[in-house]
């Protein structure tokens, strides 16, 4: 059976359905991030964040102040 968990984001505090046991089913598969934004992402928090947050902290990666 799939391993599905509701979850609250580190960064908003929003819950979600974190759906690790199907994967290609998680919320967090709508964003595609390269390594160096997983990389940024892992130094600010750990764990699952919500799709929401992903774009806001993949955004703020590619501002260019950030990459820099």
């Amino acid at each position: 059976m799939a391993c599905h968990e509701t979850v609250s984001c580190p960064r908003c505090e929003r819950t979600f359905e974190c759906r690790v046991g199907t994967i290609l089913r998680c919320q967090c598969q709508d964003v595609v991030l390269t390594e160096e934004e997983r990389y940024f992402i892992q130094q600010h928090y750990s764990g699952c964040l919500c799709a929401g947050c992903l774009r806001e902290m993949q955004a703020i990666y590619r501002q260019p102040e950030a990459s820099s």
